[in-house]
């Protein structure tokens, strides 16, 4: 193996874990972005809120990183689309992190009669984009494309349940008076939700 060789690899491993860790950051945030939905815990909104300034501070070394081996090395063909592909990848998990924080800005507007609804089908989507996002994480850390593809076809599930919590949502806002934006804020909710499965894909 040349010098030259072992320093990409090299560059590229370390963008590898970088865009590993902004991921898992991602998990945590939707996490507990929803915990803050469930539990009506304002500071935990806070939290997913400050945070996210993490998220963005790797997405700014990933590109930064990514943009270096490009111009240092001049990768071939395999190594670019690698090196591009961790890009693309950062960036998607930088807007579902966003999701994330946007959820945690609704829940500070909420007031205490705004947590009803349907919740069931908020918190399965929810589960279902985390579960979507620890394999596309293995699938990453191993390569594994068939695992990728799996994890992809989750997001038919979030796209169904949305359809679900709309509907219903929709119903109680056409029947029913709205002055807190109850049903409102639930909507957004679910739209960050299903935008995070679009994501993921």
């Amino acid at each position: 193996m040349t010098a030259g060789r072992h320093k990409l690899d090299q560059g590229k491993s370390q963008i590898q874990s970088n865009v590993l860790s902004m991921a898992r950051k991602a998990h945590t945030a939707i996490e507990h972005a929803m915990t803050s939905l469930e539990s009506q815990d304002a500071g935990i909104a806070r939290q997913v809120i400050d945070e996210d300034r993490e998220v963005n501070e790797l997405l700014r070394i990933i590109e930064s990183e990514c943009l270096n081996l490009l111009a240092l090395h001049q990768p071939e063909a395999s190594d670019l689309r690698e090196v591009i592909g961790y890009m693309q990848i950062a960036t998607e998990i930088e807007r579902v992190a966003d999701h994330a924080k946007d959820i945690s800005k609704i829940v500070l507007g909420m007031d205490a009669s705004d947590f009803s609804g349907p919740m069931e089908q908020l918190a399965k989507m929810s589960d279902t984009a985390l579960e979507m996002l620890s394999q596309l994480l293995e699938a990453l850390e191993n390569g594994d494309a068939e695992l990728a593809t799996t994890a992809a076809s989750c997001d038919d599930e979030i796209d169904d349940l949305d359809e679900e919590a709309c509907s219903s949502l929709m119903m109680q806002v056409m029947t029913t008076a709205d002055p807190s934006m109850r049903a409102t804020h639930l909507l957004w909710i679910a739209y960050h939700l299903e935008r995070i499965g679009d994501r993921l894909t």
